[in-house]
């Protein structure tokens, strides 16, 4: 089944006194990358959570978004700096002195000052959430993957019916080959005739037979067919296939308009090279299209 690589999941709970948030965002990007945000002291799960999602992605850029609100008195580590306090204590006492101040340095003035106190959750809480906020993470991802399917399956209606249209066209060259060449065979032996009409000396029949049918073996694109049929039948199998393809399908979309340009330089056909140009403007909205597929 195609998967677009664009997509958006969210999933929010609460335990206890805590409620948590994720959100992942899913853009078009050559490669896999993952990135994932948490609050500073749920750090320790990144790579968990990365590894997880992996699991729901095989390509594009995702963005995993982990928001956590509120405290649990477990959870709450409240750490002094006694070398910052004892410094400050130090200082106060120095400029008392120094500058003859009344107002005494106090416990209250040590508590507000930046660096004292620290305030951390503890890890060992953070284990224990740990299993609860992954299970946020894999329902953030499955509904990242449904909305995923749901525009591939757009993706696959329309391509299938772009494939449609080029496999119709490509037959109807197929249709036309066999006389485009007898005719452009005919046209040049119909000039070479009218040519030797105006030489004064005699032309070698066996001569001009062979190089009316070399220059009409140029015009030949029977193989260019094949390969953009064999093309288009890989192109169709690909889409079914239950893995990440938007790598393949775009090679595939190359070789494909290479074939439909060497048809429309090597056949001297008006409708065949109208037919060509058709099928390069639909190669081209194909690999628009294509640029989203994971």
């Amino acid at each position: 089944m195609i998967r677009s690589m664009t997509g958006y999941g969210r999933k929010e709970d609460s335990k206890g006194s805590i409620r948590a948030t994720v959100e992942i965002r899913a853009v078009n990007h050559r490669f896999s990358e993952i990135v994932v945000r948490l609050p500073k002291a749920w750090n320790i799960l990144e790579d968990s959570i990365r590894k997880l999602v992996a699991q729901y992605v095989r390509r594009g850029r995702v963005d995993v978004t982990v928001s956590v609100e509120g405290k649990n008195s477990s959870a709450t580590v409240m750490d002094i700096d006694w070398d910052v306090a004892e410094q400050l204590v130090s200082i106060s006492r120095e400029m008392t002195q120094r500058f003859s101040l009344e107002t005494p340095l106090t416990v209250k003035d040590l508590l507000h000052f930046p660096g004292v106190i620290h305030t951390k959750e503890s890890e060992d809480n953070v284990e224990e959430l740990a299993e609860w906020l992954q299970d946020l993470v894999r329902g953030a991802a499955m509904d990242l993957v449904s909305m995923k399917e749901t525009e591939g399956n757009l993706l696959h209606a329309d391509l299938t019916s772009r494939l449609t249209a080029v496999n119709t066209w490509t037959r109807e060259i197929s249709q036309l080959a066999p006389l485009c060449r007898e005719d452009y065979k005919g046209r040049l032996e119909q000039r070479v005739s009218e040519w030797a009409g105006l030489t004064p000396f005699e032309l070698d029949p066996a001569r001009v037979a062979q190089e009316v049918a070399f220059f009409a073996d140029k015009s030949d694109i029977s193989e260019e067919l094949t390969r953009l049929d064999s093309h288009c039948q890989q192109f169709a199998i690909q889409l079914g296939k239950e893995e990440a393809i938007g790598r393949k399908l775009d090679f595939l979309l190359q070789e494909m308009n290479r074939e439909a340009n060497t048809i429309a330089s090597k056949a001297n056909h008006l409708r065949i090279q109208h037919l060509a140009v058709e099928i390069k403007t639909e190669l081209e909205k194909m690999r628009e299209q294509i640029q989203n597929v994971e």
